[in-house]
């Protein structure tokens, strides 16, 4: 897999020349239309750029039904499709993996040498405490309507506006992006397009891995693949390493014979180890707050008022303006409720300052397939000036799975992610502190809530509970129950013995020899942040690990 850590591991392999390197990817090069922001939400759930995986009929939304899960295919990965935004993530997140593991390798200390490492840092904070000369270019948002109101009002409320990268607190701040001049930086840009010409890196693409095989001794021999319709096998002398991503990682170590015997045996493929594979499935689940209506039309971005001939030179001549903007995303932040304390917050928050236009509810809708329901929720405010704060779930205690369909590497795999599924309903309850304190800030802060006038939109499905009461609140963040596009855990990182580990802290899967797993999967716990940065840098450890020996 070519993906945010694949490309990594490829790149750090290929260094050295005695290294010989086949890189099989599913999907092709990038999308042209992907290295522009503006185009982030049209890249999602499509059938050119997206594996367009679903989960089970969701119990835990007012819809009921299936919710699209983008997961980017081609070369880059999801990097290629995501909505660009750089977060490292808590230090005790990563502290926390190192108590799991006993490996003091994962723990922040060791690991923010490698967020340096791969970090070619332009944004607005202090660059001592980041990377300089590193391939992942980061850069502040360039184009941020509403953004001076918004970060007025946060300090109103309380919060402060900080760093977010650096010893991770309570607070705000305007996002950062992987961005090159306002050009999307994938990991495929930063480390595999620079080095394309490398003799000893094959990339071989529109590449399905189907099975991993193994010898007498349980070590790794190779991966059957289908390219162009064939049937082909590639042998490898030193290590198979998967790096497919959370969903098609667990699916080719199950169709390979590696997790639940049980599961295994039921669609007759042979159990070479049972581990938990699939397990530990785990979801950022999100709602949108509101929206928020404004009675400044210069406070959100407007596609159809602010996309024109002098924009699209900006962003051509000097990468600045709207068409740098994935959805009008101006900020991010982490808030503590009450069961998370300041210095460990459990609430994700992204701010998109984007007004109401015709035809945003179809984009919504085409991101998360929920048929036309933001379409029709939308419709009755078109031409407002609004914000929707997303609002996610930054510490789940919920936990899902993933399995298989059947014993076909084509078919999809059945995802559960079972949202709001934590004895005792923590879950919600953080949910439901995380939305009030954002109708809070937006609502009763000068800077918004007097200056803007920044009002609640009522949900008309949740109207019969009564505005703003608590089961208004819950049913506004269950209609419908989204994601933020950040499942991660299927194939966690733990001690030998530790029954829901699939790995030693070495990121080998356990049982076998010469096979390793690299990538989002190896998380035994989220990361309170955008996943995609902890993915690089897993990337980068992992190459370590394996150069290392």
């Amino acid at each position: 897999g070519g993906g945010s850590a694949g490309c990594v591991v490829a790149a750090r392999l290929s260094e050295n020349p005695q290294n010989r390197v086949l890189l099989l990817e599913s999907g092709g090069s990038p999308n042209p239309f992907s290295y522009v922001p503006l185009a982030a939400p049209f890249l999602q759930n499509n059938p050119a750029t997206d594996w367009q995986h679903k989960t089970v009929p969701l119990h835990s939304s007012t819809l009921s039904k299936p919710l699209s899960w983008p997961r980017g295919k081609g070369l880059g990965g999801s990097s290629a499709t995501n909505f660009m935004i750089y977060m490292r993530g808590n230090p005790r997140d990563f502290d926390e993996w190192e108590n799991i593991t006993g490996d003091s390798r994962w723990g922040y200390k060791n690991v923010e040498k490698y967020f340096k490492k791969m970090e070619d840092y332009h944004g607005r904070y202090e660059r001592e405490f980041h990377g300089k000369n590193g391939p992942l270019r980061v850069e502040p948002v360039n184009y941020a309507p509403g953004l001076d109101n918004f970060l007025e009002a946060v300090k109103e409320t309380g919060f402060s506006v900080r760093d977010l990268n650096v010893d991770q607190q309570e607070g705000f701040s305007p996002v950062e992006f992987t961005q090159k001049r306002g050009i999307r930086l994938s990991a495929y840009s930063a480390y595999i397009q620079p080095i394309l010409d490398r003799p000893n890196l094959k990339i071989l693409r529109y590449s399905h891995a189907t099975k991993i095989h193994f010898d007498s001794n349980m070590k790794a021999s190779g991966v059957s693949f289908v390219r162009k319709g064939q049937t082909m096998f590639a042998a490898a002398q030193k290590e198979v390493i998967v790096s497919s991503g959370t969903i098609n990682s667990a699916q080719l170590l199950l169709l390979s014979g590696i997790g639940p015997a049980k599961h295994l045996r039921k669609l007759g493929i042979k159990p070479l180890v049972d581990l938990p594979v699939g397990r530990n499935l785990i979801d950022h689940v999100m709602t949108m707050v509101g929206p928020f209506s404004l009675n400044e039309t210069s406070a959100s971005f407007t596609p159809t008022k602010d996309i024109s001939l002098k924009s699209l030179a900006d962003f051509v001549i000097s990468g600045t303006g709207p068409v740098t903007s994935p959805l009008g995303v101006i900020s991010v932040g982490v808030t503590s409720t009450s069961s998370s304390t300041p210095e460990w917050p459990n609430l994700l928050h992204v701010i998109s300052s984007v007004g109401s236009y015709d035809g945003l509810g179809a984009t919504i809708d085409g991101m998360f397939g929920t048929a036309d329901h933001f379409s029709k929720f939308i419709h009755s405010f078109v031409g407002f000036s609004t914000h929707y704060p997303l609002l996610a779930l930054g510490k789940p205690k919920s936990k899902g799975f993933i399995e298989l369909q059947d014993s076909n590497p084509f078919s999809k795999p059945i995802i559960n992610p079972q949202y709001y599924s934590d004895k005792g309903n923590q879950d919600l309850q953080d949910m439901v502190e995380g939305y009030k304190m954002v109708v809070n800030l937006y609502e009763n802060s000068n800077s918004l809530g007097s200056k803007l006038g920044a009002r609640l939109i009522e949900n008309p499905t949740c109207a019969k509970y009564g505005f703003k009461t608590r089961a208004y609140y819950e049913c506004a963040i269950m209609t419908p129950t989204l994601t933020i596009f950040h499942p991660v855990g299927t194939c966690a990182i733990g001690k030998i013995g530790d029954p829901k580990a699939v790995l030693d802290s070495q990121l080998r899967v356990i049982g076998t020899n010469g096979l390793r797993v690299i990538d989002a999967s190896v998380m035994p716990t989220i990361t309170n942040a955008n996943t995609n940065a902890p993915t690089i840098m897993i990337g980068e450890l992992g190459a370590d690990l394996i150069k290392n020996g």
